[in-house]
């Protein structure tokens, strides 16, 4: 793939396809409008990047496979790239096919998103997915490169994510085959004054949870030298709530909390 930067420098950046690349197109007067066609001897190909932006990716765009521009619709709200699916669904590898600009520019891309038949299932997870969850269409995979961390929403709930490296694919099928199923929680809420204690207080969460159980803050925290408090809720699967919650007693053993269960989780 390739990335043109075209605010710095329109004259000289698009090659003309005609002259096999020894002569350029000035494109300083074309003005970039979400799906227009671009010259038919511009030198680009689907899935390189237009940018003519002044600030991060504020007005980049995709080259599409019918030689359209697609402007990067932005979901991180800080004018950072968002590679469609309309566009990596063109490669059998997104991670590869980006990789370059992902090394050169690691704070350029916020999300990616993939088909389930993307490159990235087998190469680092392992293995493809199974036919019976791609056929299905109410979910939708993502990468943030910026945190090396994959994602998996389901009817448009996002899931904590799993990391690149490490992760198998037979994790992301048990997460998604439970995804659906009835939830449970329980709130941890925390007291500690003592240093002793505040010097020992975990801040990760434990180690053994179920897949599909997740450890989020809860409310507000206040943190000190000589006080902390807070609360942690604890949410997954009902059929494991038992399992986690002996994990979580005994992680937080010997500290001041309180566990109680919440009756509306759904």
């Amino acid at each position: 793939m390739a990335y043109f930067d075209l605010e710095t420098n329109p004259a000289t950046s698009i090659k003309s396809k005609s002259s096999d690349g020894t002569k350029s197109i000035d494109v300083s007067n074309f003005r970039p409008v979400n799906k227009k066609p671009i010259g038919n001897d511009w030198d680009v190909k689907p899935g390189d990047i237009l940018s003519w932006s002044d600030y991060r990716s504020s007005n980049t765009y995709f080259v599409t496979g019918q030689h359209r521009l697609r402007k990067n619709r932005d979901t991180s709200g800080s004018d950072y790239l968002t590679i469609p699916l309309s566009i990596t669904r063109l490669f059998p590898s997104v991670l590869t096919h980006y990789g370059p600009l992902l090394e050169a520019e690691p704070d350029l891309v916020a999300i990616i998103e993939l088909s389930p038949t993307d490159g990235i299932f087998a190469e680092r997870f392992g293995s493809p997915l199974p036919e019976t969850i791609c056929n299905r269409n109410d979910i939708q995979f993502l990468v943030n490169p910026m945190e090396d961390m994959f994602y998996v929403s389901i009817n448009g709930e996002d899931s904590d994510g799993f990391p690149i490296d490490g992760t198998k694919a037979e994790e992301i099928i048990a997460y998604i085959g439970i995804a659906n199923e009835k939830k449970a929680a329980f709130l941890v809420k925390y007291e500690i004054k003592e240093p002793e204690k505040i010097s020992r207080w975990p801040q990760a969460a434990p180690s053994g949870l179920p897949i599909g159980w997740t450890r989020k803050s809860y409310g507000f925290t206040v943190g000190g030298a000589d006080y902390i408090s807070g609360t942690w809720k604890f949410e997954g699967p009902e059929t494991k709530k038992d399992e986690v919650y002996k994990i979580v007693e005994k992680y937080y053993d010997g500290f001041d909390v309180q566990i109680n269960w919440e009756t509306d989780s759904s």
